[in-house]
């Protein structure tokens, strides 16, 4: 069964098995080459406490008990709702990155967030784009973004999944109370 929940340390060897992998670590914002086992144990500490603080959830892919990928939310530089999300080499050509961000904007929205919610990536990683387009995703506009495993900045996109509209802000008011309220 395919869930996203916390990567614990005792997980640390598969996750640094995984973000290690110079294909990964090029297409993302944050991951640099070359990092080692204690940087990724610190790397999943820190995570942990901006989650804890509200500013991001990073969450593992897993596929039963195996990591097989990573996916969540953060706020980026324009204070706006992004997602990410990578997998495993060994578990690409899956679906799993579909899956594991439609995961994500589910429990955005599940949660209560309703405003659009934006996706960068790199122009050289075309199977991301067409990730996002699956999702409903549109291509916003194009920009030069940044990678720890790149020299200088990228061309890059930004998509953008709108918000829900009114009608599907009172829609979902309706189905779904805030906590501790009644639909009454």
């Amino acid at each position: 069964m395919l869930q996203l929940k916390p990567i614990p340390d005792s997980d640390v060897d598969a996750f640094y098995e995984m973000i290690s992998d110079p294909s990964l670590s090029v297409n993302t914002g944050s991951i640099p080459m070359g990092v080692d086992r204690a940087w990724a144990l610190n790397r999943l500490r820190e995570r942990r406490e901006e989650e804890a603080a509200g500013k991001r959830v990073d969450d593992g892919l897993y596929d039963d008990e195996t990591l097989v990928g990573m996916a969540g939310w953060f706020y980026n530089e324009h204070d706006q709702m992004e997602i990410g999300y990578a997998i495993h080499k060994d578990h690409r050509g899956k679906g799993l990155a579909t899956r594991a961000a439609a995961m994500v904007v589910d429990k955005l929205r599940e949660g209560g967030y309703n405003g659009a919610i934006f996706a960068q990536y790199f122009k050289d990683n075309p199977a991301s784009g067409r990730v996002l387009e699956k999702l409903g995703f549109e291509k916003e506009s194009s920009t030069e973004g940044p990678s720890a495993s790149r020299v200088g900045l990228s061309p890059a996109w930004i998509a953008k999944l709108n918000a829900l509209s009114d009608a599907g802000l009172q829609d979902a008011a309706a189905a779904k109370p805030l906590e501790g309220q009644s639909n009454k």
